[in-house]
């Protein structure tokens, strides 16, 4: 049985109606599957995003976080400097008051010293002068005697040659030894002399 040309134009129209409906079909599948890759991917980029501003929080956080431990650091630096400046200026200080009451110590002991080299020495040149005195004192005694005995027996001719020529001898010998005594005396006493002279100097070279 033959259809009508209406049948055939019918059929024609519903096959390309169902065509279009599969297409409007698979165009809406292929819009919902790439709205949902879209939301997918949105929350994706949003996950992303929160991360990255919660990285960058931390970050800043620890920026944060070191600045104020280096300038922590920084001051308790600057603090220990301070202190061990001051402390150092005040040993030295302490140092030097120390060192010039040392020095005038010293000082004050070398004057002393000194004073009393020049107290010796004046001892030492009084000394001298008395022993000087006396040897010229004993030098003119025994002179004196040596002369007496020589005139007495000329005088008397009662003493006989030979015990005055022993009693000269004696005295002779025994002036002879006076003066050699002396004589060491005044050496012993002038080197005495220059030696306590010279020892200030040479502390003061020492020093």
């Amino acid at each position: 049985m033959n259809e009508s040309p209406m049948g055939l134009e019918w059929h024609d129209e519903k096959d390309g109606l169902l065509g279009s409906i599969k297409c409007l079909q698979n165009n809406l599948e292929q819009q919902c599957n790439l709205r949902g890759e879209n939301e997918k991917l949105k929350n994706v980029i949003l996950e992303l995003r929160k991360q990255n501003e919660d990285h960058v929080a931390e970050s800043r956080a620890c920026v944060q976080r070191l600045q104020c431990e280096m300038r922590a650091l920084q001051e308790q630096h600057q603090r220990e400097m301070e202190d061990c400046a001051a402390d150092t200026k005040r040993k030295l200080e302490s140092k030097d008051v120390e060192m010039k009451a040392a020095l005038d110590r010293e000082e004050r002991a070398i004057e002393a010293m000194r004073q009393k080299m020049k107290d010796q020495e004046k001892e030492k040149q009084s000394e001298v002068i008395k022993l000087q005195m006396e040897f010229s004192a004993k030098l003119a005694r025994a002179q004196s005697m040596s002369v007496k005995s020589q005139l007495q027996p000329q005088a008397s001719g009662i003493i006989p040659q030979h015990i005055f020529k022993r009693k000269l001898q004696f005295l002779q010998e025994q002036k002879k030894k006076e003066i050699e005594a002396l004589h060491q005396r005044v050496k012993e006493l002038e080197q005495q002399s220059l030696c306590t002279s010279s020892e200030p100097r040479l502390k003061r070279r020492k020093i």
